[in-house]
């Protein structure tokens, strides 16, 4: 999975995914991934500090991936301790 991130001005924080056929190729699958995605970046991204807009890009790996919600959680919240610190690289 590729995460971007840039900070906004709005006040809240937005998602965007691509979730491609040719990586995912069963519907209910890329749906299953949509929604895992939505739902951990609604309980890890909600009242923080820093609004963001986040993109999140996912590969043909993502199938096979058993803790998708715990990678996620952990992405998440890499993303946002970066944007709070741009001076580290954490």
């Amino acid at each position: 999975m590729l995460f971007l991130a840039k900070p906004n001005h709005r006040g809240f924080n937005r998602l965007g995914m691509v979730v491609s056929k040719k990586s995912v190729p069963l519907a209910v699958d890329r749906n299953r991934i949509k929604r895992q995605i939505r739902e951990t970046f609604r309980k890890t991204l909600t009242d923080t500090p820093v609004c963001l807009d986040v993109v999140v890009l996912t590969r043909s790996k993502v199938r096979t991936a058993e803790n998708l919600n715990g990678i996620l959680a952990d992405s998440f919240t890499n993303l946002l301790k970066r944007a709070e610190n741009p001076g580290d690289k954490a």
